[in-house]
């Protein structure tokens, strides 16, 4: 039985993290003032017992605060964990509802608990009950004086009480797994091959690739391990790292080195050898690269074999450059309730090819367009200004020379991307007007996209510009202006056993209009500047339905799952997907998935179909068998998949939730 989590500790740099974790594992520790700020993340563990006697391990992961820390949480705030927060009354700005937003996020809305840290006798109020109200995971918030441990215990007994709670605790194991856990743990080495882990597996009862696979991926979300499996291809695939704490250590040693700091970022693979140069760090600076780049904490400098930047430690001066003004495509991103640090860093890892070079290209160190808030990109002699203004949440871009619609489409679709990774985060993309008096502003009316897309999918074609004269303005034109449709429509060959996939906001204009009865034949969509027209056929023999599960089906398979799956109600939560929902993100997966042929994605559809049958009258018997049969089927087909197929990650975690809501436990 599994009788084991992880503890995160959060908060701002200073505020007592590493105090209260040490007090957590002796409640008789004296604090010591000036106590060194942890650097990076400190992982250490804790176990007490249960009323059963049983011994329950807590895996305590204390977060260094300063913000050149928080672009790496995304990969350490997991699911099966309980959150704490530790705030210091004595300061002002403890950015409590930042931090109480990136738990939410990044973890799925796990449990949190508020430590209000006293000091000198202050006392700060939290406002809980508010937070309670917009925080769901939010379960308490507890006083405590570390200096004197006064209310520690207490706290340790919220600390003992809900982490008991956590959904997994009490699980059956395979006797499999603890054994090889037991081996993995008792190795003094820090990281093995992926080969070996499998050897380990195989040698104690493992047959089955997905059943390793997924072991691994368990003890990555307890924070036992880190086997990183989205990129088969990828050095840390292909490594499984025993000890966590190894690995963050080398990361962060890289952004706290002073050299690195000095250099605005900039170093080398000389570089790094002196920073690794302990024998632990031995052979292994290709993988420890490859980590920071999958944090996407920096980027190899283009024009250069042996430069690297890492953008958090870039200048915060924007440097100078010229700019054309003229005819520009302008669009903002806004962020109403909360912003997470670290979103351009990671844009411009991502785009870094392209980022502009002033001079000569060889010239790699301070010559570049980019700054720590901002980026100039250059791409078929055509440029993009993105400005990141925390302050405002809100991320500007434009887009001025030959193919601004192109370089506009994919800045976007590489920012919608990053935030997307977050769950849940509320942002909008702002749409500038291009009627006469706004064609050429720098400051147009704005549109919200959503809302265009609102209003096009009811039939409202035109919208009124809020400046003076008030023009009439296209709505489809607003739209296909600033972005290029064309680049969001897969390359799918267009019959009847095929989908057209609409990536992003705009697959639900297209199903509104399906419905409607509004698309037949062509798909005309008119450029007011050029009066050039553009057509999407569908074949005249194929049937078009709208598909609730992500793409424009065109054969009657889909057509007849989403019909089904649009019988069942709709979570009344948006924060807690229904089977509705869940059936509808499993549609979407497959229908996407480049990893399945036709032949499987009818049979995984066919499965579908059959459990959103069984969800109309889940407590009859013969529809729970009928459920099970087709999840299991489910699973067969999926288990055929490459271990890091994104088809796999999606039924990781959508197919336990469907057996769930059937009542079938035993399915995993």
């Amino acid at each position: 039985y599994i009788y084991e989590a992880k503890l995160l500790i959060v908060g701002e740099a200073g505020a007592g993290k590493t105090s209260f974790a040490k007090e957590i594992e002796n409640q008789n520790y004296q604090l010591r003032y000036n106590e060194k700020s942890t650097e990076g993340i400190e992982v250490t563990k804790w176990s007490f017992l249960l009323d059963n006697q049983r011994k329950f391990t807590v895996n305590i992961w204390d977060f260094g605060g300063q913000e050149i820390y928080h672009a790496t949480h995304q990969f350490f705030l997991t699911k099966r964990s309980l959150y704490t927060l530790v705030v210091d009354n004595r300061k002002e700005d403890d950015n409590l509802y930042y931090w109480l937003n990136v738990v939410r996020l990044l973890s799925n809305s796990s449990p949190l608990l508020i430590i209000n840290n006293k000091k000198q006798n202050r006392s700060k109020e939290v406002p809980e009950q508010t937070l309670r109200g917009e925080f769901k995971n939010l379960l308490a918030s507890l006083a405590t004086d570390l200096s004197n441990n006064h209310n520690l215990h207490n706290i340790i007994d919220n600390i003992k009480f809900y982490i008991k709670q956590l959904p997994h605790i009490g699980q059956k194991l395979p006797k499999t797994w603890v054994k090889v856990r037991q081996i993995l743990e008792s190795n003094s080495r820090n990281h093995i091959s992926l080969n070996e882990y499998f050897k380990i597996c195989q040698k104690h009862g493992f047959t089955q690739l997905q059943d390793k696979l997924q072991l691994s991926q368990y003890l990555h979300d307890l924070g036992v391990c880190l086997h990183f499996q989205d990129n088969k291809n990828s050095l840390l695939y292909k490594t499984v790292i025993l000890k966590p704490q190894w690995a963050t250590d080398a990361v962060y040693k890289v952004l706290d080195n002073q050299n690195v700091i000095n250099h605005q970022g900039c170093f080398s693979y000389a570089d790094l050898e002196n920073i690794w140069q302990e024998s632990y760090y031995a052979d292994m600076q290709g993988e420890l690269l490859a980590l920071m780049m999958k944090f996407q904490l920096c980027y190899p400098v283009p024009y250069s074999d042996d430069t690297f930047v890492a953008p958090q430690l870039l200048s915060q001066d924007q440097p100078h450059y010229d700019w054309d003004h003229s005819h520009n495509l302008i669009l903002r991103y806004t962020y109403p309730a909360f912003m997470p640090k670290g979103i351009l860093s990671r844009f411009i890892v991502v785009m870094h090819p392209w980022i502009e070079s002033i001079g000569e290209e060889n010239k790699v160190d301070k010559q570049q367009s980019v700054w720590r808030t901002g980026v100039v990109l250059n791409k078929e002699n055509t440029r993009a200004e993105i400005i990141e203004f925390y302050g405002k949440r809100e991320i500007a871009i434009r887009v001025s020379g030959k193919l601004k619609r192109d370089l506009m489409t994919q800045v976007t679709y590489e920012l919608d991307k990053i935030n997307n990774s977050y769950n849940r985060l509320k942002y909008q993309k702002l749409i500038p007007c291009n009627c006469p008096a706004c064609k050429n502003s720098q400051n147009p009316h704005t549109y919200q996209y959503h809302k265009l897309l609102e209003r096009f999918a009811n039939q409202k074609l035109t919208i009124e510009c809020g400046n003076p004269p008030y023009h009439e303005i296209q709505v489809f034109n607003l739209i296909d202006n600033a972005i290029d449709i064309r680049q969001l429509i897969s390359k799918d060959k267009q019959d009847s056993n095929k989908s057209i996939n609409f990536d992003g906001n705009i697959q639900q204009l297209v199903f509104q209009l399906l419905e409607q009865g509004n698309i037949s034949g062509d798909f005309m969509t008119g450029d007011h500047t050029t009066n050039q027209s553009r057509n999407l056929s569908i074949s005249d023999n194929a049937q078009v339905t709208a598909s609730g599960a992500g793409a424009l089906s065109l054969g009657n398979i889909s057509g007849t799952v989403a019909n089904t799956i649009n019988q069942l109600p709709t979570s009344p939560d948006p924060d807690q997907p229904g089977i509705k929902e869940l059936l509808i993100k499993l549609s979407e997966a497959i229908s996407i998935s480049e990893d399945l042929d036709e032949k499987r994605k009818t049979k995984a559809f066919k499965q579908i179909e059959a459990l959103a049958t069984a969800a109309q009258n889940p407590t009859n018997e013969n529809m729970k068998e009928s459920a099970e049969d087709a999840t299991t089927m489910l699973e067969g087909i999926v288990s055929k998949l490459p271990a890091a197929a994104a088809l796999v990650t999606i039924c990781q975690e959508v197919l336990p939730a469907i057996a769930h809501f059937f009542g079938h436990e035993n399915l995993h």
